[in-house]
């Protein structure tokens, strides 16, 4: 198989396939990147080119039939609008042959695009269009004016009313007056109508025929949809194929995402099933620029997407996916929670990195269970990642809680914390970040980048000390947008330096080091000024 590329057979095998959503690059998937990093080098350049301006690549880790180690290697999509350039596993399903059914009715749909386009640019259509809107505008303007003269009318026959002079015939004329500009008006929006109804029924063959042709086009793109998602079959371990239509009809979203079955872990997969490899190991990594929206860091190992492979991998591996959240050397974090206050009002907790902060659909432990077992009545006002440590302040009646958020919502409580991050600044720096975020609907729970449909993010930072090509930096959210630190500090609009440890935005390391060390609070019944702070403690031992 040219697609087979062996290792050396001496080197040490892991005992269980990895699981695709949780995992850190076994030292195997690492030479294996390496060997696909120097093939790349080897291509043409326009090759090199499509990978340095972003892609994602795979490797598979396997054992032939005869026990011999190697990999196979993939690329996310396409690269050239090919799926199926030697040396690289195969699409799943290629759609992209010239004469498939695929490209032959994208083909139809990119003419009804065309025609709607030439329809929509005819000189009679935008005629048209233009005498409509005009008219209306038109039509507003001279039914204000009329509005305002009845206004104006009005005030003075009101004024004339309150003196004591007036006649009774005067009177009666002021209510003739105010019937017949009643009577005015609507023959004025009468008139008006008229004259819409013309413009719009000279309007109305051509919008009805762009109106059928955009129906047209949406039927012909759904259905083509379907029939690609019925195409990708998608291989287990036990060799049963299963449809992308059918694994994806009982998520919530019912249909899969547009790409799905197209990234690197699902055409390992798929191929060293399809020829008899074993699985031994898997990962994927970024080559090249990020995009604008979303992080990725050259040479990074990420794991697979939720929302397009997650159902795809938990179908194909079974048991070997369990998107587990584990701490150092696989072990759970500690689940205990340090209470450095406590009255009948509140409570003020040091949350350990690793553990939720409210019940989960995993059934971990959370600060919330812990503290409920031991004080009853709580209720959270905020939130930390489970990856991140530090202060929490909890609610002990609703009373209290409703006064907390309350200052929530005025920015009144103040909240800092400490980070490493990867890379150096100078010293004393400070700045601002801003930078709108919205949730990724295809890979929660990351984060997206998007200055038109986010919402507004801002933190503030300052530099610490650098120590080993890292950065400790104090920062202030002055919003509380998921991942709004790690993103603020990941991106490259922002610092461009993931969080040490982030295993989403960055590094994957024994744990994220960002803590919140200082909360600032008034308190709810007394109200006196409550301060607290908590020693954090870092690489290299020092806080």
């Amino acid at each position: 198989m040219e697609r087979f590329h062996y290792l050396d057979n001496s080197l040490e095998r892991p005992a269980r396939m990895n699981d695709p959503l949780d995992y850190v690059p076994h030292a195997l998937c690492q030479r294996a990147a390496e060997v696909v990093k120097s093939y790349i080098a080897t291509l043409p350049e326009t090759w090199q080119a499509e990978v340095a301006a972003g892609k994602m690549m795979g490797v598979l880790v396997c054992e032939d039939a005869e026990g011999r180690l190697g990999f196979v290697a993939a690329y996310s999509g396409q690269i050239g609008g090919r799926e199926d350039w030697p040396w690289f596993v195969p699409a799943v399903f290629d759609y992209l042959q010239p004469d498939g059914y695929f490209k032959e009715e994208e083909g139809r749909i990119s003419a009804l695009n065309a025609h709607i386009e030439a329809l929509q640019a005819s000189a009679d259509f935008m005629a048209a269009k233009t005498r409509l809107q005009q008219l209306r505008e038109e039509a507003d303007v001279a039914v204000a004016d009329f509005k305002m003269m009845m206004q104006e009318a009005k005030a003075r026959r009101d004024a004339r009313r309150r003196q004591p002079d007036v006649t009774a015939e005067e009177a009666e004329a002021m209510v003739h007056e105010s019937q017949h500009q009643k009577a005015e008006l609507r023959r004025l929006k009468g008139r008006w109508r008229e004259r819409l109804g013309a413009a719009e029924a000279q309007l109305r063959p051509m919008a009805d025929a762009i109106g059928r042709l955009r129906e047209e086009r949406r039927r012909r793109s759904d259905a083509l949809q379907r029939w690609l998602f019925d195409h990708f079959v998608m291989l287990n371990t036990a060799g049963v194929g299963r449809t992308l239509t059918d694994i994806f009809r009982a998520t919530p979203q019912g249909v899969p995402p547009a790409g799905s079955g197209e990234c690197c872990a699902p055409k390992l997969l798929q191929y060293a099933f399809l020829h008899g490899l074993r699985p031994l190991q898997i990962a994927e990594f970024w080559q090249g620029r990020s995009p604008k929206m979303e992080i990725r860091h050259h040479d990074h190992f990420y794991t697979a997407c939720r929302g397009k492979c997650k159902p795809i991998l938990e179908w194909m591996l079974g048991g070997d996916v369990k998107d587990g959240r584990k701490g150092k050397d696989g072990k759970d974090e500690k689940n205990e929670v340090d209470v450095l206050f406590a009255d009948e009002a509140v409570l003020v907790v040091a949350k350990p990195a690793g553990m939720l902060t409210v019940p989960g659909r995993s059934g971990a432990p959370s600060v919330e269970s812990w503290l409920r077992e031991r004080y009853g009545e709580v209720h959270m006002v905020h939130r930390l990642d489970m990856d991140t440590s530090g202060l929490l302040v909890v609610a002990r009646t609703l009373a209290a809680y409703h006064s907390l958020q309350r200052q929530f919502l005025a920015r009144t409580i103040y909240k800092r914390y400490v980070a490493w991050v990867e890379g150096v600044l100078p010293v004393g720096e400070r700045g601002t970040i801003s930078l709108p975020l919205r949730p990724d609907p295809d890979d929660r729970p990351r984060q997206l980048v998007d200055h038109e449909h986010g919402r507004t993010a801002l933190t503030r930072y300052e530099v610490l000390r650098t120590e080993g090509g890292r950065t400790l930096l104090w920062l202030e959210p002055h919003t509380g947008r998921t991942h709004q630190l790690r993103m603020h500090c990941a991106h490259s609009e922002g610092l461009g330096m993931p969080i040490v440890g982030d295993a989403l935005y960055g590094r994957r390391a024994d744990r994220l080091w960002l803590h919140a060390a200082e909360l600032h609070f008034r308190h709810p019944v007394s109200g006196e000024e409550m301060r607290f702070e908590e020693e954090a403690f870092y690489p290299g031992g020092q806080s």
